[in-house]
């Protein structure tokens, strides 16, 4: 059996809003399926240089990096071919767009409270990454000053 490797790139952008943060995502289908914004690393292009344009592409959105979350290996067949994809996300800050302007590969781009976000996403290894990305701001409360923190220490309580 033939195996492909695939390497892509992708991203939890977030946004703050009053006492908690909105998280971007993607959707496609119908019934919606809800994922993170990623895509293939291209020839001469770093994995943080991947995952802004996917962002960018698939939500319409410019961000900045903030720190590497983690890597997601996965395995799928597509006709007689056996894939093994590696997907390396970020926490991602927003930093201006519409997601109206997204592509064509995405039905739809939208943002959702961080903790409606955790619960629409699809598959369990991207609602870990939101628990990574909340882990990581808590903290670092200096990346979103504009949150308070003890608003943020309630907030993963409850979650």
């Amino acid at each position: 059996m033939r195996i492909k490797y695939e390497v892509s790139a992708g991203g939890l952008v977030l946004r703050p809003r009053e006492t908690t943060y909105d998280a971007l995502l993607i959707g496609r289908g119908t019934p919606r399926v809800w994922t993170l914004p990623k895509g293939h690393v291209e020839a001469r292009e770093s994995n943080e240089q991947a995952a802004l344009r996917e962002v960018r592409e698939e939500t319409g959105c410019w961000a900045e990096l903030l720190t590497r979350l983690n890597e997601i290996s996965y395995w799928f067949y597509v006709g007689k071919s056996k894939h093994k994809k590696s997907v390396t996300f970020y926490l991602m800050r927003y930093l201006s767009g519409d997601t109206a302007n997204h592509d064509h590969e995405v039905d739809e781009a939208r943002w959702f409270d961080i903790m409606a976000a955790r619960r629409a996403l699809k598959y369990v290894n991207e609602k870990r990454l939101v628990d990574l990305g909340l882990e990581y701001l808590a903290a670092n409360p200096e990346v979103f000053p504009e949150i308070p923190i003890l608003a943020r220490t309630a907030e993963q309580k409850t979650s």
